[in-house]
């Protein structure tokens, strides 16, 4: 099995929350692109619940969330993994994300997009990482028990998070 590495961080001193998700999947890795496979709802659901036009780019996806104070990063460093499912996924080495809490000062609170997220999360940085951790139901095209409506009611609890949020350029 290959191993498989995830993309450096997103986050600037500006940053107030952290998305982490696992690792991306094959299309994503190839595009490499956060959340690059077209099925998955992650960047239907931000601009939605930023009350934001809909990015036509990944250029323009990175632009709202460095607007709107969101990093973003994955649990997982390397990792094997078979497929796209997060199921699979073996050997995991993580990433340093105390390392990036010491960096960027300004994140206070962290979201988690799935289960296997929280597991990982939990399970590397739960006795380790001192600030609030939330999870959020995966934004994955494989987690189809829950429609797009709910998932995105339950990912609008980011708002309350995100500082001065009248003050979004």
């Amino acid at each position: 099995m290959k191993l498989l590495s995830s993309f450096p961080p997103f986050a600037d001193d500006r940053s107030r929350i952290l998305i982490l998700g696992t690792m991306p999947g094959p299309v994503a890795l190839a595009r490499r692109q956060y959340y690059g496979f077209p099925g998955n709802h992650f960047w239907r659901i931000l601009p939605e619940i930023l009350e934001a036009a809909a990015p036509r780019t990944y250029r323009e996806k990175i632009r709202l969330l460095k607007d709107r104070r969101i990093a973003l990063w994955d649990v997982i460093r390397t990792c094997t993994r078979t497929g796209a499912s997060d199921s699979s996924i073996r050997s995991v080495l993580p990433n340093d994300i105390p390392g990036l809490l010491r960096r960027r000062r300004a994140i206070r609170t962290i979201f988690l997009n799935g289960r296997t997220a929280e597991t990982l999360y939990r399970r590397h940085f739960g006795d380790v990482i001192r600030i609030p951790a939330y999870t959020l139901p995966s934004t994955s095209p494989a987690h189809a028990s829950m429609s797009y409506e709910k998932k995105k009611k339950a990912w609008s609890a980011i708002l309350p998070y995100l500082e001065n949020r009248n003050e979004w350029c």
